[in-house]
């Protein structure tokens, strides 16, 4: 649970002990210029004092300098009124009083009102002025950003004493604009608070449900932590790996969030214990992985490499969830001291002091996404609103393509037709069915590039007007955005029990018959679930939800009973070694059908050793076999994926 509360030393009177806080400051943070936040602080209104405090603590665990330290404190003085720009000016300086005018310019007029409008939609010049006034506050100075963060934190710690109106409206601010902020900077120490006091207030039955729940496990749960912490270390040093090991607290929001998109209950959410393991290098890591791993057998959906595939905002760590002897599940994170530093406090870890000249690299690449936020939105004419730029998992390497209206719109580089389809709109999405690039028929996962226009065909009138469970496929790399992944997700999870069962089956079998498996019997089935780390007969329900992927049953199916027995399903070591394959595409008879199913295989850069067709009269259907080789059987079922999302496609199998 949140501590909503940090103790800043107070008087008999309740008011701010200045001078005690200066000592506590000065022993916690020594690099700090003593001097002007001693200056600072003697200006602080004893009524306010504790608040303002409290705010400047913050920033200074941040790892900020002593000007944002000693602006935190002046910020309610100049919000008061007890001090404008000249005054703060003549006692602190240009660069101090201009950190406090750029912060206090940000509470103006509620953000919230400027990102309600629709994709696309103008805006009156006021709120476009604000917006803009924001960013380029953000790109001139990331500490009027991180002050922001900081100081909305403060807020929601206090929001017991506002009005319910007023409560609400700072609590859906910050889910909606400062926690997405504060994620993108990377500074995880504030997202989660952010997260965890904003939904304290808009659900907050709910929010005391978990917290309840959290609380009455409490005692055992520190109790298992802390033995599993010294279970870890001790595993660790046995094997030659000094790491430091501790407890990580899962928060409200996040277990939340996750019992939503898992659709489980709090009682399954994996990392509600969990440790973290911080190890000096990084092959330290990877060591520490493989002693872990070798230890307890391990979730495959649970198991994530952001060493290797950093995500957007630079984040790093090794994630895996392992199964203990007695059935419980832990999570364990593991990264380097200097991933961790990052991970805590994003941009805030790199912040540059007086005589530094370098800007470290990690650092520019997080400050980026601003200046390319604000070059962007000047290009549109002020037209996008707040909650869509900062929600945007903005990268450092953006393209721009246009609709046929003429509306510009951003994506990620390496982003595809269907990515568009559902940055535009996601129902769009769901209903994509084929797509035009500068007036050519393309392929759904064909990547974009800069200034092209893109026109999205729908399946209206077919039978299956819903998303392919095939786009969630990393490997075949329809979609390649969080945004459009998240739809897909929902989509999938929302679906009744019964329809994700048929839907999960109907995968399965497809990749049986595709790669010519033995059948799934009962007891692969259960032996199947036991490898997946899921419950007994859920198995069908997690596949067709897109909880697990249908290459990791596959890959779990052939490992399940000892490995894989034909040659197919093995990787081929060279050219030469590569399997000859026939695979049987059953649809719907119609012209150019022949021509996609060819298209297929040369977008997928195979070569086509043979085809046959034939019509059956009774049925309209086509039956067209074609011959190519493979390395492996990935790419075959890549392969059969794709022909089965041909339009009009019933069935595809193994000769």
């Amino acid at each position: 649970m949140v501590n909503v509360t940090r103790q800043v030393p107070t008087d008999p009177d309740g008011l701010a002990d200045r001078a005690l806080w200066l000592e506590q400051l000065a022993a916690s943070h020594p690099r700090l210029d003593t001097q002007l936040v001693r200056s600072a602080c003697a200006a602080v209104h004893r009524i306010d004092g504790v608040g303002s405090l409290e705010l400047a603590s913050l920033i200074a665990e941040l790892n900020m300098d002593d000007v944002a330290v000693s602006a935190g404190m002046m910020y309610r003085e100049m919000r008061s009124g007890r001090l404008d720009h000249a005054g703060l000016v003549k006692l602190f300086g240009d660069e101090t009083a201009e950190l406090v005018r750029s912060v206090a310019a940000l509470a103006s007029t509620s953000l919230l009102e400027m990102s309600n409008s629709k994709l696309q939609d103008h805006q009156q010049e006021s709120q476009v002025d604000n917006i803009k006034r924001m960013l380029a506050a953000m790109v001139d100075d990331p500490r009027v950003a991180v002050i922001k963060l900081a100081e909305r934190v403060i807020a929601l710690r206090r929001a017991k004493k506002f009005s319910d109106k007023h409560r609400q409206r700072i609590a859906d601010e910050a889910l909606s604009i400062f926690a997405p902020l504060a994620a993108r900077l990377g500074i995880a120490q504030l997202k989660w608070e952010l997260e965890d006091l904003a939904f304290r207030y808009t659900h907050e039955k709910t929010y005391m449900d978990v917290a309840q729940k959290l609380q009455r496990k409490r005692a055992d749960r520190e109790a298992q932590v802390r033995f599993l912490e010294d279970k870890v270390r001790g595993l660790l040093r046995a094997h030659g790996v000094e790491a430091e090991v501790a407890g990580r607290a899962k928060h409200i929001f996040s277990i939340w969030r996750k019992m939503q998109a898992k659709s489980v209950s709090f009682d399954q959410v994996h990392d509600v214990s969990a440790v973290r393991v911080v190890v000096p290098r990084l092959a330290d890591c990877y060591a520490a992985l493989g002693i872990i791993h070798n230890t307890w057998p391990y979730l495959h959906a649970e198991f994530d490499d952001y060493i290797a595939n950093p995500k957007e905002n630079g984040y790093q760590s090794i994630h895996t969830a392992v199964t203990l002897p007695e059935g419980s599940t832990l999570e364990v994170q593991i990264r380097t001291d200097a991933m961790h530093s990052d991970a805590e406090l994003g941009v805030c870890a790199h912040w540059q002091y007086k005589g530094e000249s370098d800007e470290p690299e990690n650092y520019t690449r997080k400050m980026e996404w601003l200046r390319q936020v604000m070059e962007w939105h000047e290009e549109l004419g002020g037209t996008e609103n707040l909650s869509t730029l900062l929600l945007h998992q903005a990268s450092g390497d953006r393209i721009y393509v246009s609709t046929p209206q003429g509306h510009i719109l951003d994506l990620p580089r390496r982003s595809t037709v269907l990515d568009f389809a559902y940055r535009v709109h996601t129902e769009l999405g769901h209903s994509c069915r084929s797509a035009m690039v500068n007036g050519q028929p393309v392929a759904l996962d064909r990547q974009l590039e800069n200034s092209e226009q893109i026109e999205i065909g729908t399946g209206d009138g077919d039978a299956e007007t819903g998303p392919r469970r095939e786009w969630l496929e990393r490997a075949l790399g329809f979609v390649r955005t969080d945004r459009a992944r998240a739809k897909i997700v929902a989509y999938f999870r929302s679906l009744p029990e019964s329809d994700k069962e048929i839907l999960g089956r109907d995968l399965a079998q497809h990749a049986i018959a595709v790669l010519d498996l033995a059948r799934l019997s009962p007891l692969r089935q259960s032996n199947l679930e036991a490898e997946l780390g899921l419950a007994s007969g859920s198995l069908f329900s997690h596949l067709g939800s897109g909880q697990i992927g249908l290459f990791d049953f596959v890959e779990a199916y052939l490992t399940a009973d000892g490995g894989p027995r034909q040659p197919m399903l093995l990787p081929a070591e060279d050219e030469e070694a590569r399997r000859q394959v026939t695979l049987a595409v059953r649809a719907r008879n119609r012209d150019g059908l022949l021509y996609e199913i060819t298209q297929v295989v040369q977008r997928l850069g195979l070569a086509l050793t043979q085809t046959e067709g034939s019509v059956d009269p009774r049925t309209k259907e086509a039956v067209i076999s074609i011959g190519t080789s493979v390395a492996s059987w990935r790419e075959c079922l890549k392969l059969a994926c794709q022909l089965r999302l041909i339009r009009g496609t019933l069935k595809v199998t193994a000769r």
